[in-house]
């Protein structure tokens, strides 16, 4: 299950929109209060591609992740539990019975 953990940090999905200059272009989707983000893949910080299919410069900091097989927990990792701008999103794995719970920061776009 941590290589789960891996794939959701560090890219689960291909995206055409990344920009194929930097050095991490895989993305992956999460969801957070009703929005879903697709986010580059990488450590710490991340653009944010898309919020709800629409074009996004904002950018994801990653505060931790708990990773549930079956309801049990099987990797956990928490950076600063108790930041007041920290959000709950949801990971969407495509392994049935695998949930996967991310805490994040995520700034605002500009206008």
């Amino acid at each position: 299950m941590i290589g789960v953990s891996g794939v959701l940090l560090l890219g689960s999905t291909g995206v055409a929109g990344a920009d194929p200059t930097q050095h991490f272009v895989d993305a992956f989707d999460i969801t957070c209060g009703g929005d879903t983000y697709t986010v580059v893949s990488k450590p710490g910080s991340s653009n944010v591609i898309t919020v709800n299919g629409e074009p996004s410069n904002s950018v994801t900091v990653f505060f931790g992740i708990t990773v549930r097989e079956d309801g049990e927990v099987v990797f956990e990792f928490q950076k600063a539990e108790n930041n007041p701008n920290v959000i709950v999103c949801e990971g969407n794995p495509e392994e049935p019975g695998i949930e996967v719970t991310l805490r994040v920061i995520n700034t605002p776009p500009e206008q």
